[in-house]
């Protein structure tokens, strides 16, 4: 007999989904000079929130009409409840098994992110490349009032964006174009 307070899978999705957190870049991409969430970091941060409401996230691949695509479900324990959370796909045409196997990981890893409705620290949405430039007036950092400067300076130290005993000044162009173009979202960060 089913107890009476234990949610129904739908609402174990719902609670779930309200229930994850943002994850955090802990890697570094050399090439793009840019940090990323690994697949692990990833799956480490869903994988036990998705337990604490019954829940399994898995995930498929296959070949369709020259496409790798991945999709993304939540498995539910109460009569084995399958929800198909969308997939991802992307050319496989002229790939090498590297190349194949790079793009495997990449669209789990954003196919994981998409379904779950998570993102990664500070996110530069594109600008990077869009070659979108933040205008600002007086220093990239004016926006942070003065007595959080110092939690803001740990942070960007934390994510190796500065250097030990550097400050604001010290931080790279690129780096302040994507703090600056989403200052509520670096305020929110500092300060947790």
């Amino acid at each position: 007999m089913k107890d009476k307070t234990q949610n129904t899978p739908r609402q174990d999705i719902v609670a779930f989904l309200n229930d994850i957190s943002n994850v955090h870049a802990d890697r570094v991409n050399p090439a793009f000079k840019s940090r990323y969430a690994s697949l692990s970091e990833i799956l480490d941060t869903v994988k036990e929130v998705a337990a604490r409401h019954r829940l399994a996230v898995f995930q498929r691949s296959s070949n369709a009409d020259g496409y790798l695509r991945v999709t993304t479900y939540f498995l539910h324990t109460e009569n084995e409840v399958e929800y198909d959370a969308g997939f991802l796909a992307h050319k496989v045409e002229g790939m090498t098994t590297q190349q194949l196997g790079s793009s495997l990981t990449y669209l789990r890893r954003q196919s994981l992110q998409t379904s779950c409705g998570i993102s990664v620290d500070l996110d530069d949405d594109a600008n990077k490349s869009s070659n979108t430039k933040v205008k600002n007036a007086g220093p990239w950092f004016a926006f942070i009032p003065a007595d959080i400067r110092p939690k803001a300076i740990d942070y960007l130290r934390n994510k190796c964006w500065i250097g030990e005993g550097g400050l604001l000044d010290d931080l790279p162009d690129d780096k302040q174009e994507i703090i600056s173009a989403q200052q509520a979202a670096f305020l929110k960060a500092i300060q947790k």
